[in-house]
C-alpha cells in the first residue's frame, strides 16, 4: 500500500464522513473534526487490514480509535460523543458484504449468502464491540472520578 493510496483514501473518507455529518444536522463547527476522525479511522482500518488481512480485527481497532477520539472531543467541544462517533464509523460499515448477502439470497445461492453474511455480521459486531468497549471504559472512568471527588469534598467538610 502506497502513501498516495492512503492519502487518497483519507481525503475521500473524510469527505464522506463530513457529508454524513451534514446529513445528520450536526453543528457546523463539528464538521472538520468529524471528517478528520472518519478519515483517520478509515486509514487505521486500511493499514491494519493490509498488515493482518483480518477485517474483524482492523474494524475493531479502527472503531475503538474513533470512539476514543469522539469521547475526548465531546468533552473538549461540549457536544455529545454521538455527533462524532456515528458519522466516524459509517465508512467502516460493511455495506458491500450486506448487499452481496442479499443478492446471493435473491439468486438462491445460499452457500455464498451464508459465508458473506456471516463475515458481514462479524465485522459489524466488531465495530459495535470497539465502540462499546471504549464508551464503557470512559463512562466507568468518569463515574469513579466523580466518586473520588465527592469523597474528597466530604473529607474537607469533616475537617472544617
Amino acid at each position: 500500500m502506497t502513501l498516495n493510496t492512503l492519502i487518497t483514501n483519507f481525503i475521500f473518507s473524510a469527505l464522506a464522513t463530513a457529508g454524513f455529518s451534514i446529513f445528520f444536522n450536526s453543528p457546523k463547527r463539528s464538521l472538520i473534526p468529524v471528517g478528520v476522525i472518519g478519515g483517520i479511522g478509515w486509514t487505521i482500518y486500511m493499514i491494519l487490514f493490509d498488515i493482518s488481512e483480518n477485517a474483524i480485527l482492523a474494524n475493531f481497532f479502527a472503531a475503538s480509535f474513533i470512539s476514543l477520539v469522539s469521547e475526548i472531543l465531546a468533552r473538549k467541544m461540549k457536544f455529545p460523543a454521538i455527533i462524532f462517533a456515528i458519522p466516524g464509523i459509517l465508512p467502516l460499515i460493511p455495506g458491500l458484504g450486506l448487499y452481496k448477502t442479499m443478492l446471493f439470497l435473491v439468486e438462491g445461492n445460499y452457500t455464498d449468502a451464508v459465508s458473506v453474511g456471516t463475515n458481514a455480521v462479524f465485522v459489524s459486531a466488531s465495530i459495535a464491540m470497539g465502540v462499546l468497549l471504549i464508551t464503557s471504559l470512559v463512562n466507568t472512568y468518569y463515574i469513579i472520578r466523580t466518586k473520588i471527588i465527592n469523597k474528597k469534598l466530604q473529607l474537607k467538610k469533616l475537617i472544617k
